[in-house]
């Protein structure tokens, strides 16, 4: 699978922790699942053979229910880090002279465009994840909905997220200058 490249994520480049840090984190969801249903399935039997007198049946369906679980969970982590790695994949991000350019998702791309000039802040952040795997997140934000929850590069190092906090802020300042009339100071 061919990673999707620009100039910026050369510059400053996703991590694989990544990869790693979603597969774990939809695991976890899919674990807990499958716990209710493995649970709710032994309920369900074990009543059913109390009420024919079969301790026998409970036993043959509790292994088989446990094979099964077990199955869906190894096929849901394989099925979720290939997902992963094709979403890594077909990350795009680049800083344009007047705009960022942000694209994710492989089946369904979220494409979102946000001039320098419409930026209000820039920051970088974790939740309990990123500081387990050591990455962090660029958020943009500017007046919109949309960027708030799609304006965002996750999943870099601290010395990539460092680099493009800087060269966000950077690019918003020279945006803002050149549009900020002179003025002097002996006037």
């Amino acid at each position: 699978m061919d990673i999707v490249q620009s100039e910026t994520r050369k510059q400053f480049p996703l991590s694989n922790k990544k990869i790693i840090k979603k597969t774990l984190t939809s695991t976890v969801a899919w674990v807990f699942l499958l716990i209710v249903l493995w649970v709710f399935l032994m309920f369900t039997f074990s009543s059913v053979s109390q009420q024919f007198n079969q301790e026998s049946l409970i036993l043959s369906w509790s292994w088989i229910t446990t094979f099964i679980i077990l199955v869906l969970l190894i096929a849901s982590v394989l099925l979720i880090y290939y997902y992963q790695c094709w979403y890594f994949a077909t990350y795009f991000y680049e800083l344009d002279p007047d705009y960022i350019v942000i694209r994710k998702g492989p089946i369904t791309p979220r494409e979102i465009t946000v001039p320098y000039e419409r930026f209000q802040d820039v920051y970088v952040d974790q939740d309990i994840w990123d500081r387990i795997f050591g990455l962090y997140d660029v958020h943009i934000s500017s007046a919109t909905i949309s960027s708030g929850m799609e304006a965002h590069i996750d999943g870099v190092e601290k010395q990539a997220a460092d680099g493009l906090k800087a060269i966000l802020l950077q690019k918003i300042n020279e945006k803002i200058g050149k549009k900020t009339p002179a003025t002097d100071p002996q006037s």
